[in-house]
């Protein structure tokens, strides 16, 4: 057998004894499926907000003409529905809170709507405006996972809705009452704690 022989029959024994082990630290692959679990479970719980949201918009407004005169915007995170906007009587608030309360799987529905006409159009630009500043300020920042967060602005209020630990929620919550446009900030979290076993 000459040299060039022996050296291809070395690196197919090599390539195939990699294969037959994976050639994987096996710590590397708890951590892997670990991750794909997370990510897996995290991409559900996003499928199934966000399903629940478009529910509650079709329930109100595509299903049903009798809230025309409102502007109400929902927000899903976790299974925790979040009503913001303008309704004119409390009668309408109560009967929409009542219809999305309805649907399945949720764990709260937090009404926080004015009883007043709804926003112009142009203070409705202008919330949107204070929206993609406050979510680029959290994506910007590096003290908190911008993911967990959602931002909702309804006549300059800030909504801020997610589960975070308490460090991250006071960064979101000073990087908001900071931007402009911003009148008051409401804080709507679940805290994370992180405890040793």
């Amino acid at each position: 057998m000459d040299a060039m022989s022996y050296v291809k029959k070395i690196f197919v024994i090599s390539i195939a004894a990699c294969l037959l082990q994976s050639c994987v630290d096996p710590t590397t692959t708890v951590t892997t499926t670990a991750s794909v679990a997370y990510n897996r479970y995290s991409l559900k719980k996003s499928f199934n907000d966000t399903q629940t949201t478009a529910v509650a918009y079709q329930k109100i407004y595509v299903y049903n003409d009798k809230f025309k005169d409102t502007s109400v915007s929902f927000s899903t995170y976790n299974n925790i529905l979040v009503m913001t906007g303008q309704i004119p009587t409390k009668e309408e608030s109560d009967a929409i809170e009542s219809i999305v309360r309805q649907i399945p799987n949720l764990k709260e529905v937090y009404n926080l709507t004015s009883i007043s006409q709804p926003a112009s159009v142009l203070t409705q630009a202008s919330d949107s405006w204070i929206t993609t500043k406050i979510k680029a300020k959290l994506i910007a920042s590096n003290d908190l996972d911008p993911s967990k967060i959602k931002v909702v602005t309804e006549n300059g209020t800030v909504y801020l809705i997610g589960i975070v630990p308490h460090e991250e929620a006071d960064v979101a919550i000073q990087l908001a009452r900071t931007t402009d446009g911003v009148q008051n900030v409401v804080k709507v979290f679940s805290y994370l704690t992180i405890s040793k076993v």
